[in-house]
């Protein structure tokens, strides 16, 4: 029996860059129906992408000597030479501007090599997701028209099964409807006032007795302190590993958060989600979903309230 083809992809980012590569990642699966297909990624999403039915095996970054790939001349005998030997064909959203990452990989793959370092999407004309599409045209593969993901029937997560990590009735056990408010990101200058997301908790509560659920992560670490003394109504959840903020996203009724990689999951989870942008460019890096609503910073409590109850109207009400 032949040996089966074997496509090894590498893509450092964070929660965000996963997420907005998973429509290439589902196009690959369609159009190399046959290969096996591992992923060479980030350990903090790493879990997500095991519950995913368009890759065959995953791979943590941190178990490969990526800054070796910087090196000239890197001998056959090095272990990221023989990683990157296994496969028939490479995609690298990885590399650097002097192109010195390229050049190893394509020494090392024995196949084909495919190097588009995401620092590139800077200069893309296009949305991230579809940077990552247009990677795959080199091997003749494309998405229909208005089937990238967000602009697809169901949401590309929608009916992702994630394995329980903590014992029944831990932290994600919320009873009942609620709103999940993410204030963070990963960086200061694209969070709304922590007071806004308070205030939005408030009123939402008092006008449609819906509690919240607040989601506290390692880049929150400032607002620890603010977030401990909160109404009866507000419930607080610090440290989740990602199944859980993943399972416990599944269960809201509503999300509301900033620019963030946990944005990104709750649409593509397939939550009615209003983000908050600014100062970057939604048009490049916003999530993509029929039931998103995006707001640019600034923005009051009152125009989020708005967009929430907006989100919360059926179809054929929005319409009218």
């Amino acid at each position: 029996m032949a040996p089966r083809h074997r496509t090894g992809i590498i893509l450092t980012g964070g929660i965000g860059d996963f997420i907005t590569s998973l429509p290439a990642l589902r196009l690959l699966r369609r159009g190399l129906p046959r290969s096996e297909i591992l992923l060479a990624g980030n350990p903090l999403w790493l879990p997500l992408a095991r519950a995913l039915p368009f890759l065959d095996e995953v791979y943590s970054i941190d178990d490969l000597p990526l800054h070796a790939g910087f090196m000239r001349d890197l001998p056959p005998s090095h272990p990221l030479s023989r990683f990157l030997a296994r496969f028939d064909l490479l995609i690298s959203w990885f590399g650097d501007r002097e192109g010195l990452w390229e050049k190893t990989v394509k020494a090392a793959c024995p196949g084909r090599a495919l190097v588009r370092p995401f620092h590139e999407v800077h200069a893309f004309d296009g949305h991230a997701s579809d940077y990552y599409l247009s990677t795959l045209e080199a091997l003749g593969l494309t998405e229909a028209a208005g089937a990238a993901q967000g602009a697809s029937p169901a949401p590309i997560l929608e009916n992702a099964s994630f394995e329980e990590t903590l014992p029944a009735g831990g932290a994600s056990a919320v009873e009942g409807p609620f709103l999940c408010l993410h204030p963070g990101s990963g960086s200061e200058r694209k969070n709304w006032p922590k007071e806004d997301f308070l205030e939005v908790a408030r009123r939402i509560f008092q006008d449609r007795r819906l509690p919240s659920v607040v989601l506290i992560g390692p880049a929150e670490e400032e607002q620890r302190t603010f977030w401990k003394r909160v109404p009866a109504f507000i419930t607080v959840r610090e440290g989740l590993p990602i199944l859980e903020v993943a399972r416990t996203l599944q269960r809201a009724t509503l999300y509301l958060g900033n620019d963030s990689g946990i944005t990104h999951l709750a649409t593509a989870l397939g939550v009615p989600v209003a983000a908050l942008f600014g100062p970057t460019d939604p048009n490049r890096w916003g999530p993509r979903g029929g039931k998103v609503r995006i707001l640019l910073q600034p923005a009051s409590p009152g125009q989020v309230l708005s967009a929430l109850g907006g989100l919360l109207l059926p179809p054929d009400s929005q319409a009218s």
